[in-house]
């Protein structure tokens, strides 16, 4: 009886083992673990370093003082922390800033979608996304599975908490666009939603189409 007895609490106990396992594994799994949910949070958030003046905050697009200045050069990382720049190319350059809590975001990224689909977008504009503003208390978070879910189609840095990116460039509202001609200076800034309409009328005037 008294080895019966043993033999059963050590099957309990392995039974016990295996059951405590599972669970930390599904906890670590879905990001319940404080070193799981830092990873995550960490993620949304990279390291920004910039090179050169920051811009003056954009006020008015139509008289824009930082129009012919050269932006400042950015260097972070994509999500996943690899490593990504926007610096002079060659070719023109729009950097888009995206809130992921931002409703005219939301309503903006299926336009820039359509208007490079619709074959309007000019064929040599290379496009950058920057999430900045990202909160962890608003809508759509984590900003980098939004992305994803809005199929943005263009390449994306992850913007530092204290958004180091988007006051680099001197942006005041969400949808910020940014566009820099192929050495780097800015050409024209604007923010809030556009039609397809007027983003071409936008590159057209200011990429001389």
């Amino acid at each position: 009886m008294a080895n019966q007895q043993k033999k059963r609490t050590r099957i309990i106990a392995s039974g016990l083992v295996v059951v405590v396992a599972l669970i930390f594994a599904i906890v670590v799994a879905v990001g319940g673990g404080g070193d799981s949910g830092t990873t995550l949070a960490a993620g949304e958030y990279q390291a920004v370093s910039s090179s050169g003046t920051a811009l003056v905050p954009l006020e008015d697009p139509d008289n824009d003082p930082a129009r012919g200045v050269v932006a400042p050069q950015l260097t972070g990382s994509r999500f996943d922390g690899s490593g990504i720049t926007v610096a002079p190319t060659g070719n023109p350059t729009l950097v888009v800033f995206l809130a992921h809590w931002c409703p005219h975001c939301n309503a903006e990224i299926p336009r820039l979608i359509e208007w490079k689909e619709s074959g309007k977008m000019p064929a040599n504009l290379q496009v950058v996304g920057v999430s900045t503003g990202a909160r962890n208390d608003q809508p759509n978070w984590p900003p980098s599975q939004w992305l994803v879910e809005k199929k943005w189609p263009w390449d994306a840095m992850a913007d530092s908490e204290d958004q180091l990116a988007a006051v680099a460039l001197g942006v005041s509202g969400y949808p910020g666009l940014v566009l820099l001609d192929g050495d780097g200076k800015v050409l024209a800034r604007r923010s809030g939603e556009a039609s397809i309409n007027e983003l071409d009328a936008w590159a057209a005037e200011f990429l001389a189409l």
